[in-house]
């Protein structure tokens, strides 16, 4: 077959349908049959202590650094090495100011924390086995209820990091947290 030839490839497949003798309400019992599963414990251990391993490592090299600018702040001795601030210093005005649009981030960090809510707790709930694949509608259906739940979780954080950023209107931007992503999509 030569492609100088010919200006297009045809692609095809074959699809050939076999009725199955299982029933739909016990097509997964299969899969969740859970006969002779080993749990791999060193393997899980081993991720465990690498995670606490690198963790630990970050931490050292952030207090380290964290500790050194400390002291080299408190050894300035005369006004001309206080005059010239340097390190943390510099960017201390920048990270302690308010956002330019703090409604619009604090209603994001909101819906963030009730998506983020939401999936953790249906994970949960498949995780200890409350919902089944086999009843049809249960994951939608704990999907949206907890998405509705998690709204009470996601108006605080917005109105709570909101009030941080010293906004004198946060009723609105609770409002604005309920309607603006649910809005849009």
């Amino acid at each position: 077959f030569e492609l100088d030839q010919r200006n297009s490839i045809t692609y095809t497949y074959d699809v050939a349908w076999a009725e199955s003798g299982i029933r739909w309400a016990s097509r997964w019992d299969n899969y969740l049959m859970m006969t002779g599963g080993q749990i791999h414990w060193f393997s899980i251990l081993n991720s465990l202590m690498i995670m606490l391993f690198l963790s630990g490592m970050v931490a050292m090299i952030l207090l380290r650094t964290l500790h050194r600018d400390i002291t080299k702040y408190n050894e300035l001795a005369s006004a001309e090495e206080a005059a010239e601030e340097t390190g943390w210093k510099l960017v201390h005005g920048d990270v302690f100011r308010k956002p330019r649009h703090s409604k619009i981030l604090a209603v994001s960090i909101g819906s963030g924390v009730q998506i983020l809510g939401m999936s953790v707790v249906t994970l949960l709930f498949a995780l200890f086995g409350l919902i089944s694949p086999a009843h049809r509608g249960v994951l939608l259906q704990c999907v949206l209820l907890l998405y509705t739940f998690m709204g009470i979780a996601a108006g605080y954080i917005t109105a709570r990091l909101y009030k941080m950023f010293n906004g004198v209107d946060w009723k609105q931007t609770t409002l604005l947290c309920a309607f603006f992503y649910p809005g849009i999509f």
